[in-house]
C-alpha cells in the first residue's frame, strides 16, 4: 500500500507536503505512511481516493511482491476472538470500507456454523 501511495502522488506531480496539505493531514505522518512505519486509516485513504479519482481499492490491495512474502499464518484468526476484539486488533476493511462490529460477528458465527456443519460430516 506505501509505494502505492507515493506511486499515486508522484505520477500526479505531487510531493509529500503537497499531498498533505491537500489532505489536510501532517506532513511527516504522511511519510511514514509511505515508508510503511504508519497503517493510514481508512478516512485517510479516503481523501486520497478522492484528490487523485481512483478506486480507494486500488490503495489497499496489496502487490504482487507483498502477496508473495505474505504467509498463510498472518491470515488466521483466533476466532476465540470477540468482535470487539477483532475491530480493535485488525482493520478489516471489506469493498473499501471498515467492516462493522455486527459484519464482524456475523462473519464470526458464519465460520462456526461451518465448522460445525463440517464436523458433523467428517464424524458421520
Amino acid at each position: 500500500m506505501k509505494n502505492r501511495i507515493k506511486e499515486i502522488r508522484k505520477k500526479n506531480g505531487d510531493t509529500l507536503k503537497d499531498l498533505a496539505k491537500k489532505i489536510n493531514y501532517d506532513y511527516s505522518n504522511l511519510s511514514k505512511i509511505e515508508r510503511g512505519i504508519y497503517t493510514p486509516s481508512l478516512n485517510i485513504l479516503k481523501k486520497i481516493s478522492t484528490i487523485y479519482n481512483i478506486d480507494i481499492q486500488y490503495l489497499i490491495e496489496l502487490d504482487e511482491k507483498c502477496e508473495d512474502e505474505l504467509n498463510e499464518k498472518e491470515f488466521i484468526l483466533d476466532i476465540n476472538l470477540n468482535s470487539q476484539e477483532l475491530l480493535k486488533k485488525y482493520n478489516l476493511i471489506l469493498d473499501g470500507k471498515l467492516a462493522t462490529e455486527d459484519e464482524i460477528e456475523l462473519v464470526v458465527q458464519i465460520i462456526r456454523k461451518l465448522r460445525e456443519t463440517l464436523e458433523k460430516k467428517k464424524n458421520g
